[in-house]
């Protein structure tokens, strides 16, 4: 792999920060359904600046896209303040896809970016959610207009905190994986021509069926294992949901099973998919 002159390098920090921002103000008005950030479709990009400059290009752009996208975006719609975007969603997003963006870099296959992409973003959402945490917990000034929560959360007891962490961390996590997971294959491939001209991108490389297929069933299992926790265990007892979700706590419960659980029987099955298209391809064209 070439090093990126710097030049590249500035050039496409820029372009991923100006990008993801954009991105997050286009959606900052699609909430989630518990009212909790927003439907955040734009983390493909800095995924996408990955393969093009690296670890660092991912990182710092994601870092500044967020914020700025923060500030035009969610700041006006009273989801965010200044201070919490540069404390939770700086961090979170600089170590979420640096991490991305090294391990890609290094492991350069499908099946890995797979398992890379699940370990990013649950780094990332921790960062985020457990800086929120303490920020409205400790944090917060006296006239915000989440003061009457965060007075609640200041007197809260140490497992209502961490409930609170887990509780954000499951939100982010399970409604983002499936846009990296569905949204950024189908992109790198339609952008193949480009990419393959620039002579600096990471490749992807498609492994063998048993290779692929066993991390695509490790992540599908965990994911099934986190629908079936979600839904068939008392967790609501442990995460505050309540106040996380301002609402209809079991209509919330019940959209991020079935996301997580249709995620989940993808990710198992969309290997063998793979493969068997793969395969009748290859038949036609008289290949096989």
């Amino acid at each position: 792999m070439k090093n990126i002159p710097p030049t590249y390098f500035i050039s496409l920090t820029a372009l991923c920060a100006a990008l993801y921002a954009i991105s997050i103000i286009l959606t900052a008005y699609l909430p989630t359904p518990w009212i909790v950030g927003h439907l955040r479709l734009g983390i493909i990009i800095p995924a996408l600046f990955a393969l093009l400059g690296g670890p660092w290009v991912a990182g710092i752009g994601a870092a500044i896209g967020s914020f700025l996208g923060d500030i035009f975006g969610l700041v006006p719609l009273g989801r965010t303040d200044p201070v919490l975007a540069l404390f939770a969603g700086v961090p979170a997003n600089f170590v979420g896809f640096f991490i991305f963006g090294f391990l890609i870099r290094k492991y350069g296959s499908w099946g890995s970016f797979l398992l890379i992409s699940f370990l990013a973003l649950l780094i990332g959402n921790f960062i985020a959610a457990f800086n929120v945490v303490v920020y409205l917990g400790f944090m917060f000034p006296l006239n915000h207009p989440w003061a009457t929560f965060s007075g609640a959360l200041l007197g809260a007891s140490f497992n209502l905190k961490i409930g609170l962490i887990l509780g954000f961390l499951l939100f982010w996590l399970l409604t983002m994986l499936p846009v990296m997971l569905f949204v950024f294959p189908p992109l790198v491939r339609a952008l193949s021509p480009i990419l393959k001209k620039y002579p600096y991108t990471s490749k992807l490389v498609l492994e063998e069926p048993r290779i692929i297929v066993p991390k695509g069933f490790i992540l599908g299992i965990i994911l099934l294992a986190l629908a079936y926790v979600l839904y068939f265990t008392p967790i609501v007892n442990i995460i505050p949901f309540e106040t996380i979700i301002g609402g209809d706590v079991k209509f919330g419960l019940t959209y991020l099973f079935f996301l997580t659980f249709i995620t989940g029987i993808i990710v198992i099955f969309l290997p063998f998919l793979i493969f068997t298209l793969k395969y009748l391809g290859k038949k036609n064209n008289g290949k096989i």
